[in-house]
């Protein structure tokens, strides 16, 4: 009889030092510390470490729940051959309008258009003649980019390095993303937010920029009131002090625009208040302007009014006719040049056109300066242009050295360096990250492509990492306290046989947590749920087995026989109960989303294990205790 049970000894033994080795990782990552963890990670070998280990979901560990909304508006004027304020006043109203609950974009878009008697073939030719026919490729052309949307972000989400991150789409053009152990929100945000729309377009030289700033002045000082320049000056303040200042630099070397222009009048604010309101008549446009090391720039506080100026339909017919447009710098800067210090935003004078976009990108990817450069040491990333873009490059480069050419991204300006040779390689750094996070978030957007339409930000939650902790506990007690009432009510219900069943409970629920560390998967409070659930289901297999064992002791069979007459009468039971749930779960699986899906993760490992224990390991054991010589009777 020995012999005849050494093959299932052997697989017992294989299975269970399996689940130690799978567990063992998910057991040394919870035991260490902060410090520990820094000094794997600086080694390199925390990641391999953590690929191994059961994840925790957004509810266990906090982190971020994020609603995201397309800006389905943007994304159809994007689309247009050609825009004019007509078709943009119609956007503009539909947008407006949709906002509303149960009101779609498209019905109100087609609505204003018939009622506007616009034709639509105008704008999108490509898609038909008719206003049916463009309307229903407007909406597949949305639905197409909600989806590359969902990969795209998908993607980011990925390289980003999220655990298991939940990303799904809610109605038509809305997209969930739950990021667990994310608490850093700017970044989070800016990671889903960036459309990632990579552009380098050539500066204008000072002269043509001084220039293009004095006609701006003339035109404004025909159709711009005073008060008007103070109320947009003093919105302008007020937003900016609602900002928290950084620390200023140390820096000397702001100048007024007095001294970048060649002009005498003093700046705003340095002057009394009659003066000031001089400077406003006869420069609107340039006495909000200040000098920067080597570039224009704006104090904060007049971004506001300068933002207005610009979209002043008089000044965009100036910048339209001079093919140029201004650009702010992505991030403000503080100097000391004043009695208090400010911050300043570097305003460029950019050609209209750019010269490349980020669609010739090939590879992107965040290092640090290579010694003798000038970003030495400083988080840089490295882009590799296709053949197409490495053309187009080298001739751009070639045909405008001693330039400067301006690298935008989602239209704000991220660096301005001097073309100092002709680049025949297509590989060029973007430089001047603050962190290398910074870089390699860029790196990750870059990588992953552009979005095809803006995303909004509609709802955000912080799920703190006590709230998690607190989950844990509560979960952790719920199936501590669940699990000593099981074995204790088998204990002392089946005796002899509960001890079996209460061994077969604990190696149940090892091997459900090692296949989840096997899978990487994750596990939520709806996945402690179904572990739970998987202990019940896993007693009342045992709890049938046994129930047949003992109908075949009261017909007076001996201990083995009633054994193997019980555990052949209760398998089809057993397997018809066990297989309806499995179903159950598999379904759950593939049309539930995030939590639901961890649960019927559970749940399924659960019922399969739960049958194996139960089927295999519980009469192993039987079998090695019956096969004792001189055994009669079976305390069950």
């Amino acid at each position: 009889m020995q012999s005849n049970l050494t093959p299932r000894y052997l697989i017992i033994g294989v299975i269970f030092a399996w689940a130690i080795y799978a567990l063992l990782p998910t057991w040394q990552y919870q035991n260490m510390t902060d410090e520990e963890k820094e000094e794997l990670r600086t080694a390199g070998e925390l990641e391999q470490i953590e690929s191994r280990i059961i994840r925790q979901g957004l509810d266990l560990k906090g982190g971020m729940y994020i609603v995201l909304e397309a800006d389905i508006p943007t994304l159809m004027s994007n689309l247009a051959d050609m825009k004019d304020d007509r078709l943009e006043g119609i956007l503009a109203s539909a947008k407006e309008k949709s906002t509303l609950p149960d009101v779609d974009f498209f019905t109100v878009f087609e609505q204003d258009v018939k009622a506007d008697g616009i034709k639509l073939s105008r704008y999108y030719h490509q898609y038909g003649a008719s206003l049916d026919d463009i309307m229903t490729a407007l909406k597949d052309e949305a639905d197409d980019a909600i989806n590359r949307v969902l990969e795209i972000l998908q993607n980011r989400v990925d390289q980003f390095g999220v655990a298991e991150p939940t990303i799904q789409k809610q109605g038509k053009h809305r997209i969930v993303v739950e990021l667990a152990g994310i608490q850093d929100s700017k970044r989070a945000r800016a990671l889903l937010q960036s459309t990632a729309l990579l552009e380098f377009y050539l500066i204008k030289n000072a002269a043509v920029t001084n220039e293009i700033i004095a006609q701006l002045d003339d035109v404004l000082k025909e159709t711009t009131d005073v008060d008007e320049l103070k109320e947009l000056a003093e919105a302008g303040q007020t937003k900016a002090e609602e900002k928290p200042v950084e620390e200023a630099k140390e820096d000397d070397g702001t100048k007024t625009v007095a001294e970048l222009f060649g002009e005498t009048d003093p700046m705003p604010g340095k002057a009394t208040e009659d003066a000031g309101a001089d400077i406003f008549a006869e420069a609107p446009f340039s006495s909000l302007l200040a000098a920067l090391p080597g570039d224009m720039g704006v104090p904060e506080k007049n971004v506001y009014a300068i933002k207005k100026l610009l979209d002043k339909p008089e000044v965009q017919s100036k910048l339209k006719n001079a093919n140029g447009q201004f650009v702010f710098s992505n991030d403000a800067e503080a100097f000391t040049g004043t009695t208090v210090p400010e911050k300043f935003y570097r305003l460029y004078y950019l050609e209209k056109t750019p010269e490349l976009t980020g669609g010739v990108v090939d590879k992107a990817r965040a290092d640090l300066g290579t010694i003798g450069s000038g970003s030495a040491g400083q988080p840089v990333v490295s882009l590799s242009m296709n053949s197409d873009g490495s053309r187009t490059w080298a001739r751009v480069t070639g045909a405008n050295i001693g330039q400067r050419i301006a690298i935008v991204l989602d239209k704000k300006v991220h660096m301005a360096p001097s073309i100092r040779e002709k680049i025949p390689s297509g590989k060029t750094q973007i430089e001047g990250f603050a962190s290398m996070n910074e870089a390699k978030d860029l790196a990750i957007i870059l990588r992953a492509g552009a979005l095809p339409a803006p995303v909004n930000i509609i709802e955000e939650r912080i799920v703190g990492p006590s709230l998690g902790a607190d989950s844990i506990a509560q979960g952790t007690q719920a199936i501590i306290f669940g699990l000593a009432l099981v074995l204790v009510f088998m204990l002392v219900y089946y005796k002899m046989a509960g001890i079996i069943a209460d061994f077969a409970l604990i190696w149940n629920i090892l091997l459900v947590l090692a296949v989840l560390a096997s899978l990487q998967a994750t596990l939520t409070l709806p996945g402690i749920a179904g572990l739970i659930l998987t202990i019940g289901m896993s007693i009342d297999a045992n709890v049938i087995i046994f129930e047949r064992v003992r109908e075949e002791l009261r017909k007076g069979k001996t201990p083995k026989a009633a054994i193997d007459a019980g555990y052949d009468r209760a398998l089809t039971t057993i397997i018809d109960a066990n297989v309806t749930t499995l179903i159950a779960s598999l379904v759950l699986y593939q049309f539930g989303t995030g939590p639901i899906k961890g649960f019927a993760t559970v749940l399924f490992w659960g019922i399969l294990i739960s049958m194996f224990t139960a089927v295999f390991v519980t009469r192993t054991i039987f079998n090695a205790y019956t096969s004792r010589k001189g055994l009669t009777t079976l305390s069950i």
